[in-house]
């Protein structure tokens, strides 16, 4: 993976390599705030004058270190990041959960010069420099940011609003911090906190057909997972795994229309009343099934069915969609997720003479996308199920017509008769041979109805 530049790339103060740019105002109404997962590097807790080692939900996880509050000196109280230390360059990276291929982000966060006491004036005055990038297959140039400089060794300044726009080429995309300082002292390098996040999501696509649902993604921490591991987490047991509703992806929608039951064909001089009862089966689709299908493993006891094959999943599934109905405890509910419906109907349609009738079904159906997560070791496992709507009914028609000109050929030919067998008549008249009785042995007959 390489790192991509940056659509429009802007700041509070001009700098070597950077252009202000404001974000555009047409995109403005439609931004929504996006989850940096610690932002402000408030984990892990430092001292206020010192240091903690890590970086909590950033990646790598265990190098480098965090600035305490009032060592980081930021103007909201903020914990700060150090992109030098111990004698090295740094590079802190960071995925953009719930953004999808699309989207137009703006990523924004503050930056200061070091604060670390072993710094040298020569480093601070003009500034520190580093990358800023967004992680995407194929070559890119990395843009380079330069904090403002400071006079005084050990006294922050901090730049607020410094941004970073991109149109996102992946679902959760990450992006990377890198120090670009090598001089001397590799402990002395550029603060940054307050990072944050808003997008202009992506249209959904609802043209994506049930059959064909695109893949789950998984993560572990910030890393790509194999998303069967965790599915086999989720499923081993009712509580490893959260499930949460992307409700600006989800949606509900009208299946394609289609026949159920007989055609009747009236072909007489009568209008008919036909009395049928019609069975109409909606299953469910999910990108988990469909994952396991085309891996050549489907699951079982149902290759289609997610309640049946991974219950402690699909039950963290339903509870999770009961929560983002407004229903927070997941208990009864008026509208639960269904993963099936049969539906029986006794219906009476009257087929007038010389008319076809039939019965249609259009499914109210709805699409469900979520995130299982799991705390304890940071799985995440991104999927789509599309299941029967509960509260989207079912569009019912009957519908009747003229016949077809073969419908109408079929009514008017004669009626399809055949000779009944009668082997009383004459041996010239008779439909079925009957031989002669073997020679020598007498033949009998029998009256069966003496």
């Amino acid at each position: 993976m390489r790192r991509r530049h940056p659509h429009r790339l802007g700041c509070a103060v001009v700098t070597v390599g950077l252009a202000l740019a404001a974000a555009p105002p047409a995109r403005a109404a439609d931004t929504v705030d996006v989850q940096v997962p610690n932002g402000t590097f408030a984990q892990p807790v430092a001292p206020d004058n010192g240091t903690a080692a890590g970086h909590t939900d950033w990646s790598p996880d265990n190098t480098g270190v965090v600035f305490g509050k009032s060592l980081a000196q930021h103007p909201k109280g903020y914990q700060a990041a150090a992109l030098n230390w111990n004698g090295a360059a740094l590079t802190l990276r960071t995925r953009l959960w719930g953004v999808k291929a699309g989207s137009h982000v703006t990523l924004s966060w503050d930056d200061s010069p070091g604060v670390d006491r072993r710094c040298k004036p020569e480093q601070l005055k003009d500034g520190q420099t580093y990358n800023v990038s967004l992680i995407t297959a194929g070559p890119a140039p990395d843009p380079q940011v330069t904090t403002k400089g400071t006079d005084t060794v050990g006294t922050a300044n901090w730049t607020s609003g410094r941004t970073f726009e991109f149109d996102a080429t992946e679902d959760n995309p990450m992006v990377s911090f890198d120090s670009a300082e090598q001089r001397d002292s590799l402990s002395c390098g550029p603060l940054i906190s307050n990072v944050t996040a808003q997008q202009a999501p992506a249209p959904v696509d609802q043209k994506v057909r049930k059959e064909q649902l695109p893949g789950p993604k998984a993560y572990q921490g910030n890393s790509p997972l194999e998303p069967s591991i965790a599915v086999d987490d989720c499923e081993g047991s009712a509580t490893n795994c959260v499930f949460t509703v992307d409700k600006r992806s989800s949606y509900q929608y009208y299946g394609q229309t289609r026949i159920v039951g007989e055609v009747y064909i009236n072909c007489s001089r009568n209008a008919v009343v036909d009395d049928r009862r019609i069975e109409a089966v909606e299953p469910p689709y999910d990108n988990l099934s469909q994952y396991y299908a085309l891996k050549g493993t489907p699951l079982v006891p149902s290759r289609s069915d997610i309640s049946q094959s991974r219950p402690n999943l699909a039950a963290q599934a339903v509870a999770g969609f009961s929560a983002a109905g407004g229903n927070t405890g997941a208990v009864s509910t008026s509208n639960p997720l269904t993963w099936s419906r049969t539906t029986t109907k006794a219906l009476n349609p009257t087929i007038q003479p010389g008319e076809v009738s039939w019965i249609e079904v259009q499914p109210g159906r709805e699409r469900v996308a979520g995130t299982f997560t799991n705390s304890r070791n940071k799985y995440r496992l991104d999927t789509v199920f599309d299941v029967p709507a509960v509260s989207l009914p079912d569009r019912w028609f009957q519908r009747t017509g003229p016949l077809t000109d073969v419908e109408l050929q079929r009514c008017g030919t004669a009626r399809p008769t055949a000779g009944t067998p009668d082997n009383g008549a004459g041996p010239d008249k008779r439909l079925i041979a009957v031989d002669a009785p073997p020679a020598g042995v007498r033949a009998q007959t029998v009256a069966l109805n003496p």
